[in-house]
């Protein structure tokens, strides 16, 4: 049926308008096109047109906090600076799909040009759109995570349900809207949520077309999609706002002898093109689109609201708009660690190392905000808190918002072999 209904969108010969192509290919686009019809930021020609380095710049409006002067006193009242920063968007990707056409293919093997050269270009792009959607939240430094492994012994990670909720509390947080909240599944992680009894059905009449397959079921305020995109494991609470999508149709070259580009719903747009290539003596049908995401980044603000800047006194941003899932057990990744220094040092430093990044030294003695404070400035980690005994004679414990891998490096004088360490 579905083969019927792309025939009839194009006349039997293939030598109609390259408009009437481009609305073909779109069309077959937006059949099937998960990721990128899922987010909401979406930006085209008119906004790139002149955009310096193929880079759009758009401005947040600027985040403050209210403060309480206290009553009846003559304290001095604090002042604010406006917090401007911008979601950058860059379309910095071409996509094509290009296929040559011999005369024996035209002439004796009843060659069906939707069904055997259009549809297979178009999901080729498909694949490749969904792929750089997905690659943007794959690449992000998230400062939020949760765990789901059905096989533990805590219902926090093995219940589904609990691990929703985990998250929508860590949503709450930073502030998402409740609607346009979505759980992205691989097939494995799906799998495992499908078979939770207590899964809710979705309306799925509110959705874009393509997402309505891959509707899993609803949790604690979630709906859940599979996305062929996503490894098996794979697994991310976002918001709809989480990725900004970058996607035009190119000019058709004069040269071609049939082309048109299409742009419409869901931030997709294409051009097909048509022409012969006397040289080889064939026929050539090609589909290409520029395109780019980029995951959107908040500026981060401390526990009384205030904006955080680093020591260059810019707006410190951090990716907040999405939930990364450990789904199964996990490596070595954990959300609470216990620092201990021995050996009763007089000075020196030590750095903090979070998956990969590392801190400035930070004093032997330092104080818990102190190191709370370097911790958070590494990118990616926001929200980590530091507690214990003041260092070097106690123990202090670090507690991120996501599991991480935790090393630490001392470099301390004074003492009797001093040393730091983690567990």
């Amino acid at each position: 049926m579905a083969d019927q209904l792309w025939k009839e969108a194009i006349v039997a010969n293939i030598f109609v308008k390259g408009q009437k192509l481009a609305q073909t290919a779109l069309g077959l686009l937006r059949r099937q096109v998960k990721a990128p019809s899922l987010f909401t930021f979406k930006f085209g020609i008119a906004d790139f047109r002149g955009a310096e380095g193929d880079v759009v710049n758009i401005k947040r409006p600027a985040v403050l906090v209210a403060r309480e002067k206290p009553w009846r006193g003559d304290d001095a009242i604090v002042v604010d600076r406006l917090a401007n920063s911008k979601i950058q968007v860059a379309l910095n990707r071409h996509i094509y799909s290009a296929v040559a056409l011999s005369p024996e293919e035209e002439t004796l093997d009843e060659i069906d040009y939707v069904r055997d050269v259009q549809v297979p270009q178009v999901n080729a792009i498909l694949d490749f759109f969904e792929n750089i959607v997905v690659g943007a939240l794959r690449a992000a430094s998230f400062v939020f995570g949760v765990t789901f492994n059905p096989a533990s012994g805590s219902a926090v990670e093995s219940d589904p349900r609990k691990v929703a909720i985990r998250a929508r509390k860590l949503a709450q947080q930073a502030h998402w809207p409740l609607t346009g909240r979505y759980w992205l599944v691989g097939a494995n992680v799906s799998e495992a949520v499908a078979s939770y009894e207590k899964l809710l059905d979705v309306d799925t009449a509110g959705l874009p077309e393509a997402l309505r397959e891959g509707v899993v079921g609803r949790l604690a305020g979630w709906t859940i999609v599979e996305l062929d995109a996503l490894g098996e494991d794979e697994s991310y609470f976002v918001h709809e706002t989480a990725v900004a999508i970058a996607n035009v149709a190119p000019a058709v070259p004069n040269g071609v002898a049939k082309g048109g580009g299409v742009a419409a719903g869901n931030g997709l747009a294409v051009t097909q093109l048509w022409d012969y290539d006397s040289t080889y003596m064939k026929d050539r049908s090609i589909v290409h689109a520029f395109a780019g995401a980029t995951a959107v980044t908040d500026p981060e603000q401390a526990a009384d609201g205030s904006i955080v800047r680093d020591e260059n006194d810019a707006v410190v941003l951090k990716f907040q708009r999405a939930i990364k899932v450990t789904f199964g057990a996990g490596g070595a990744e954990k959300a609470s660690y216990t620092v201990s220094i021995t050996g009763a040092p007089t000075g020196g430093t030590f750095t903090v190392t979070v998956d990969g990044q590392t801190t400035d030294a930070i004093p032997f003695n330092a104080s818990s905000a102190t190191i709370a404070s370097e911790i958070n400035e590494l990118t990616g980690v926001s929200g980590a808190t530091v507690t214990g005994g003041a260092f070097p004679g106690n123990a202090k414990t670090v507690t991120l918002k996501e599991r991480a891998v935790v090393t630490v490096t001392g470099a301390f004088t004074g003492g009797t072999s001093p040393a730091i360490a983690v567990a």
